[in-house]
């Protein structure tokens, strides 16, 4: 199959168009000027930027090939042979899979998927980062130089998926039923951490391929070796204890879940605690536990100081002796020690009117610190049938609060679109946005203050004048905030006022034409008012907002007004309630009804982690589009390095093939956050 550069859609191989997008096959842009350049081609003709995927590779060899690879490491004439042999393994797969690497047209040999990227020292590439008892991990970085054909291990992922969904969601099974069942899917026993843990990317790195071929185990993952280290970031600027103590408190939150997939020994080698572009605390990689000696808090402890001499960090004395009590013993739990972290950011009277119990209850880490480990011989320990639903995957990595420490805007980016969708003749939809942001920077602080006001409003199908209707309540809801926000966010009964106002615009413009029935005009609404971080929103029919974090995923957080949610919420069966043929009939709607039949459904939120917020109109939500695509299309634009407009391009083009009925409305607000020190 090959996987189309722009939707990801998977296509049949001799195709040269997507079947979903339409996009070319043969042809990419370039990362950097955006040229369309031969999909082959590791840099581009127009600019010369590289255009190649990057990866690094993680080998589990054992040790009785060990000296096949180690001694040419030391003989510098013969160091590439050893790396050219150790590669045959990237093109040895097995019978079944060999078709993953055929690339030409006449299917007449299998070429080299994986190659070594030819700029990187060699030796580096065969540095020994872990042994155990009877292997070795060795590194390095290689490029995939066909990254349009479907890996081998999202083949596997789609022809196994009821067991990855098991391996992934009950860990409850004896070690033997666990590993018989891995050792059948053909993955080395070093990805499973990675795919227990892919629901914390970007954290945690996501795997891109993998796969077990003979004594050798290969994991691929982006490479994220010229990040900034933690360590540097902290050379390099004046941070405040604040900002030290809340770096500490998420690494004190990843370890507690690290120590139960024996991965511990991932925030204990500096080099491996990277910051993205959002300076986010993430993992290059992760190293798994040895076996006789695996980690201790006290490990922890001795590696943050270690952080704190490397980056010249000084004035930090409390920390240094809470982080002695942790070394000499007298601290020994994961939760004590956050605690201790989260008191030494506060003042005197914050402590004193911070309540321990009422605040720390909600950290629920029960679990003592574990001895398991993924080698071979231990591995059976964390699949331990005594062992119950408080596993770290389940909630609690997600639920520990980074107590103590708001949160500030550290940027916000709004794009929009309409579409007529594929099957109509005008378009009854219309969207409003207005974001005013006001940034306050000098020595001292550097600060973002927003306000946005935001709405969708989809005209009544069937209705006349849908298109006049939608834009009407767009137009009255801007003028009445505009004059109704003040200070603050307002408050649940103003905006309820603002919807109802506007409401009676409608329909009163529909008694003053003789509109009645079916020829009155009307229109969904959906709403949201961000001030800063406080969020709050509205809707009338069946227009909804969702939420996209990297820890929750896809929230739809409004419910239909139409008769079959209405059926749901008295108690009907999903299917029963949506069986009736008036199940899609709208029961709430601005402008065919008095206001004091119109009920507007109202929220308050505070955004505390990046996410996105999407404000579109039934045309893209239909079929459940964004539930079964939020991943490939929604997911990547949280990251600020991603293009957000072209991404909602793509979801709303994507949306036209899979549903297109309907016109098409969207509006993508990201926000991203930051500690407020």
């Amino acid at each position: 199959m090959l996987i189309c550069s722009q939707c990801k859609f998977e296509n049949p191989k001799d195709h040269k168009f997507c079947q979903s997008c339409g996009f070319s096959l043969v042809d990419k842009k370039c990362c950097e000027c955006q040229a369309i350049i031969p999909i082959e081609s590791k840099t581009c003709s127009f600019c010369g930027a590289a255009n190649h995927t990057v990866l690094w590779a993680i080998i589990l060899q054992k040790k009785v090939a060990e000296e096949s690879i180690a001694k040419p490491k030391l003989a510098q004439g013969n160091s590439q042979l050893a790396i050219e042999n150790l590669f045959d393994l990237f093109a040895e797969v097995k019978e079944e899979t060999k078709s993953l690497l055929q690339i030409d047209q006449n299917n007449s040999h299998a070429l080299k998927r994986y190659a070594i990227e030819r700029n990187s020292s060699s030796e580096k590439f065969l540095e020994t980062i872990q042994h155990n008892s009877d292997s070795i991990f060795i590194q390095g970085k290689v490029i995939d130089q066909y990254p349009w054909q479907k890996s081998h291990l999202a083949t596997l992922q789609k022809q196994q998926t009821d067991l990855f969904n098991q391996l992934s969601q009950n860990l409850n099974n004896s070690y033997l039923s666990v590993s018989q069942n891995w050792n059948l899917v053909g993955l080395p026993i070093h990805a499973l951490p990675y795919l227990i843990l892919e629901k914390y990317t970007p954290t945690v790195p996501e795997i891109y391929d993998a796969w077990q071929q003979q004594d050798q185990g290969v994991v691929l993952l982006p490479d994220r070796s010229q990040w900034t280290l933690l360590t540097e970031l902290w050379s390099q600027q004046k941070l405040p204890l604040l900002q030290i103590i809340w770096f500490l408190d998420e690494m004190a939150k990843l370890w507690q879940a690290l120590h139960q997939i024996s991965c511990a020994q991932s925030l204990l080698v500096t080099k491996n605690l990277r910051i993205d572009e959002d300076q986010a605390l993430c993992l290059q990689q992760l190293y798994m536990d040895p076996i006789d000696n695996p980690p201790s808090l006290k490990d922890l402890a001795k590696t943050w100081q270690l952080c704190f001499t490397q980056s010249n960090l000084d004035n930090l004395d409390n920390l240094n002796r809470l982080l002695d009590r942790v070394i000499s013993g007298e601290i020994d739990k994961i939760e004590q020690l956050r605690l201790e972290l989260h008191n030494l950011g506060l003042d005197e009277d914050e402590i004193e009117s911070f309540d321990i119990h009422t605040n720390y209850s909600q950290v629920n880490i029960t679990q003592p610190e574990s001895n398991y480990n993924l080698g071979a011989s231990k591995l059976g320990n964390f699949f331990d049938e005594d062992e119950d639903e408080e596993m770290m995957y389940s909630s609690e990595f997600e639920e520990q609060p980074t107590a103590m420490i708001p949160m500030q805007l550290r940027s916000i980016t709004d794009v929009s679109c309409t579409d007529i969708g594929s099957h109509r003749d005008h378009n009854e939809d219309f969207f409003g946005v207005k974001t005013a942001v006001e940034k306050v920077e000098n020595n001292a602080e550097n600060n973002l203050k927003v306000r946005g006001l935001y709405l969708v409003c989809d005209g009544m199908g069937g209705h006349a004048a849908g298109e006049v209707a939608s834009a009407m309540a767009v137009e009255n809801l801007q003028k009445y905030f505009q004059t109704h926000w003040k200070e603050e966010l307002p408050e649940q009964k103003t905006i309820e006022q603002g919807i109802l106002l506007a409401n009676e615009v409608l329909y009163q413009t529909n008694i003053d034409n003789s509109r009645s029935g079916s020829g009155r005009m009307g229109t969904t609404l959906v709403m949201a008012l961000l001030q800063d971080t406080q969020l709050a929103i509205a809707h009338v029919g069946d227009s909804r907002i969702y939420r996209i974090t990297r820890k929750q995923g896809l929230e739809q957080l409004t419910i239909d007004h139409e008769v079959g949610q209405r059926e749901i919420n008295r108690g009907v069966e999903p299917d029963i309630a949506y069986g009736r043929p008036d199940a899609y009939q709208l029961t709430q709607a601005l402008g065919p009804r008095r206001s004091n039949y119109v009920r507007p459904d109202v929220q308050f939120m505070e955004i505390t982690e990046d996410c996105l917020l999407l404000l579109c109109s039934d045309g893209l939500s239909d079929n459940n589009l964004l539930e079964k695509h939020w991943q490939t299309y929604l997911e990547p634009l949280i990251s600020s390095g991603s293009d957000i407009q072209e991404g909602l391009f793509k979801l709303v083009d994507f949306a036209n093939n899979y549903n297109g009925h309907d016109n098409i409305t969207a509006i993508l607000v990201r926000i991203k956050l930051k500690p407020n020190f």
